[in-house]
C-alpha cells in the first residue's frame, strides 16, 4: 500500500511538469519549504573588504559577505577585470574559493578564460567550506543536537540541513549582486552561478528558488540522488529531499531560464519536459561528450 501511494505520488508530480504553473505551485512551493528560505528573503547582504590587488588585467580582492538580516558571513574571493563587460560568473566547487585557483596559487586557467573575456568571477565558501575548516579537511558528517538518541529530527526537526544551509549561502552571494554595489562599480547586467562535484546539486536548489536573478545557470550534478544518501549526517543529507522528484525536480524548477547540465546521462524526460512546457526546450543544453572535454565545454557555454 506504501509503495502504491508513493508511485501515484510521484506520477501526479511528474503529470504537473506539462504545466509550467503546476510544476511551480506543487514542486516549487514544497522546495521553497524543503530549503527554508526563498531569493525574496535572502537578507540584506554588504562586502567588506580585506585584502585588495592589482593583478595587470584584474583586480583580485577578498573578504566577507555579511548577510545581515541572517547573521552569516561568507570569505568570498572576487576577480574583476577591468575591461569589465558586466556579467557576473559565481564559480563553486567543494574547494570553495580556492577553486579559483591552482595548488601555486595562480588562477586557473578555465577561470582565467572567464576573466580575460570581461566577467567578474567569484568564489566563495560555503559553510564548512574553506576558511571554515580549521584543519582543511571537507566534512565527512554534519553536527548534531546533544541527545544520546540517534534520531535525525532531534537535530533536522529544528534545524536546517547543512545542503540547506549552504544553498543560502549561494542565496545570498546572489542577492548580493543583484542589489548591493561594490565601491563606485555597477551592480551586474547578468549574474551566471556554475557548480560542480556536492556543490552542483546546491546550486541546482539555488537555481530552483532564485528565478530570474540567476540568468544562466551551470550544474554538474555527479548523478547525485538524494533518494540514494543513507546516513542521516551525510552533506548531502536534506530531509524530504526525494519526495519531490528529488533533484531532477530542482532542476525542472530551472525552466524556463537558460540551463548547462553534466551528470545525467539519458535521465532528462521530466526535466526536458520541463522546458518545453515553458515553451524554451533550446534553453536546455546537456553535455554527453568526454570527461576531459567538460570543463572547457562549460566555459565555452558560459561565455555566450
Amino acid at each position: 500500500m506504501l509503495k502504491w501511494l508513493t508511485e501515484d505520488a510521484e506520477k501526479q508530480l511528474r503529470a504537473s511538469a506539462s504545466s509550467s504553473d503546476s510544476f511551480r505551485n506543487t514542486v516549487g512551493s514544497a522546495v521553497e519549504v524543503l530549503i527554508g528560505r526563498t531569493f525574496a528573503n535572502a537578507g540584506d547582504v554588504e562586502w567588506k573588504l580585506k585584502d585588495k590587488h592589482d593583478r595587470g588585467g584584474y583586480i583580485e580582492m577578498t573578504g566577507l559577505l555579511h548577510n545581515k538580516t541572517h547573521g552569516e558571513e561568507l570569505p568570498v574571493a572576487w576577480l574583476y577585470p577591468k575591461k569589465w563587460n558586466g556579467r557576473a560568473v559565481v564559480w563553486l566547487d567543494d574547494s570553495g574559493k580556492s577553486a579559483l585557483y591552482n595548488a601555486d596559487g595562480s588562477v586557473k586557467p578555465a577561470v582565467l578564460k572567464l576573466v580575460d573575456a570581461g566577467a567578474t568571477v567569484l568564489g566563495a565558501d560555503l559553510l564548512f567550506q574553506g576558511e571554515f575548516l580549521a584543519d582543511g579537511q571537507p566534512v565527512k558528517q554534519t553536527r548534531v543536537v546533544a541527545n544520546p538518541r540517534e534520531f535525525a529530527g532531534y537535530t533536522f526537526g529544528y534545524n536546517h540541513a547543512l545542503f540547506a544551509q549552504r544553498t543560502h549561502d549561494v542565496l545570498s552571494l546572489v542577492k548580493f549582486l543583484r542589489t548591493a554595489k561594490v565601491g563606485s562599480h555597477p551592480n551586474p547586467t547578468s549574474v551566471v552561478v556554475a557548480g560542480s562535484g556536492g556543490t552542483g546539486p546546491i546550486v541546482a536548489a539555488a537555481r530552483a528558488l532564485a528565478g530570474d536573478a540567476i540568468d544562466r545557470a551551470a550544474v554538474d550534478t555527479g548523478g547525485f540522488r538524494f533518494g540514494k544518501v543513507l546516513d542521516y549526517r551525510d552533506p548531502q543529507f536534506l530531509p524530504g529531499g526525494a519526495k519531490y522528484l528529488d533533484l531532477p525536480g530542482m532542476l525542472a524548477l530551472g525552466a524556463p531560464h537558460p540551463l548547462w547540465l553534466a551528470g545525467e546521462g539519458g535521465k532528462l524526460e521530466l526535466i526536458s519536459d520541463a522546458y518545453t512546457a515553458a515553451g524554451q526546450a533550446t534553453q536546455l543544453t546537456t553535455f554527453t561528450g568526454e570527461l576531459s572535454q567538460k570543463e572547457a565545454a562549460a566555459i565555452e557555454w558560459l561565455l555566450k
